[in-house]
């Protein structure tokens, strides 16, 4: 095998459960996969790979990859459930196609997950979008359609992309039952919750989504006060309990957790060996 590609196994919550996928890594320029090369999988943002693995493990339905990026959590999450459907949400087009390259590279994988090339949002339409340019051509983690989020990051270039809310794409796909959901998309997840609300009021799924410094965590918390969602920050091997969902400089990922299914989270420390803690 090429060195642009590294065949991922890792096992997930047992020994016994080998899950492997093949993870591109084309001119060697992917930031993502030289850390999980480096680091293994198991230690990107832990504990993130392994509790969305454990819980998308629980049955069948629809996974959404809201952020994918080249794919490492959508190819994670069909690798580790063949009766997961996972829907792949990536607009920003040099790194989409990358995303598709990584999918086409696991035949067995890529009938299970599609593609979608648009954002998520809180309105429909068509918006300036900010592609973050590194000075080592890496491809890009941060990019966002917040123009403060890429700002930060130095240097960028603008792009005008399509978005839709997630109400409407789940309405046109004949409301599939969604059971997990990741949102990482550099500063506008407030608006993705926004544009979802009745989907997810109406399916209930886990969620893991980032939290950053400059989040808008106004709408995160009246989200999780209307809709009765428990925060859990996901730090290391640590789930920290939150009365409020803030900002934390040791778990930018948080999961956010159904109140009639808090029990599962138990559950989840004790295959993953987590700690559960307030805070």
């Amino acid at each position: 095998m090429s060195d642009d590609f590294f065949n991922f196994g890792v096992t997930y919550p047992s020994p016994s459960d080998l899950i492997t996928f093949v993870f591109g890594n084309r001119r060697r320029l992917d930031h993502i996969a030289w850390m999980v090369q480096s680091n293994g999988l198991v230690n990107y943002e832990m504990p993130t790979p392994g509790v969305m693995v454990s819980l998308c493990q629980d049955g069948d339905g629809v996974a959404l990859d809201i952020g994918a990026n080249t794919g490492l959590f959508s190819l994670l999450l069909a690798a580790a459930n063949e009766k997961l459907q996972v829907h792949a949400f990536e607009p920003l087009a040099p790194v989409r196609d990358l995303l598709i390259d990584n999918i086409s590279l696991n035949p067995a994988l890529a009938p299970r997950i599609k593609v979608e090339p648009f954002c998520l949002s809180r309105t429909e339409g068509s918006f300036p979008f900010y592609e973050t340019i590194n000075d080592q051509g890496l491809v890009t983690t941060s990019s966002s359609l917040e123009l403060d989020s890429a700002k930060q990051q130095g240097s960028y270039r603008e792009h005008t992309i399509a978005t839709r809310t997630l109400d409407s794409w789940a309405a046109d796909a004949g409301d599939p039952p969604i059971a997990l959901v990741k949102c990482d998309v550099e500063g506008h997840e407030h608006a993705v919750l926004e544009g979802g609300w009745k989907t997810f009021s109406r399916h209930r799924p886990f969620i893991v989504i980032e939290v950053l410094g400059d989040a808008d965590v106004a709408v995160h918390n009246r989200f999780a006060s209307e809709l009765g969602y428990v925060d859990f920050v996901l730090a290391s091997t640590t789930l920290r309990h939150c009365a409020s969902i803030r900002f934390h400089p040791d778990g930018w990922n948080h999961l956010l957790v159904p109140a009639e299914k808090t029990a599962r989270v138990f559950k989840l420390c004790r295959q993953l060996g987590l700690t559960l803690t307030l805070g």
